[in-house]
């Protein structure tokens, strides 16, 4: 799914938020208004596709970088499933995994 495509959607008011990311981002000081808004103005950086799961960076209002997984195997809505702030050991400029040590 593209992000115009996960933008209609929500539009429509076919999404639900779960459990897990309302907490995770309660813990992270990210609303369900931080987590719409970066889907909005964000963009799509990974896409795992076995699980029909895409991974978005966007922004907060204040420009805190933040991190919405969506998953869409419903088809005629999408989850956002989690939502978290990026660690700068784990990300390059917040949008690209670092590679791991071995």
């Amino acid at each position: 799914m593209e992000i115009e495509e996960i933008r209609a959607t929500i539009q429509r008011g076919a999404y639900f938020v779960t459990d897990h990311a309302i907490s995770e981002g309660f813990k992270e000081g990210i609303s369900v208004a931080d987590m719409l808004e970066a889907i909005a103005k964000g963009k799509v950086i990974e896409r795992y596709r076995e699980r029909e799961r895409c991974l978005v960076y966007g922004r907060r209002n204040d420009g805190l970088p933040i991190h919405v997984v969506i998953d869409f195997a419903p088809r005629t809505s999408l989850e956002i499933v989690t939502t978290y702030i990026p660690q700068r050991q784990q990300w390059i400029k917040d949008q690209r995994r670092k590679k791991r040590k071995r």
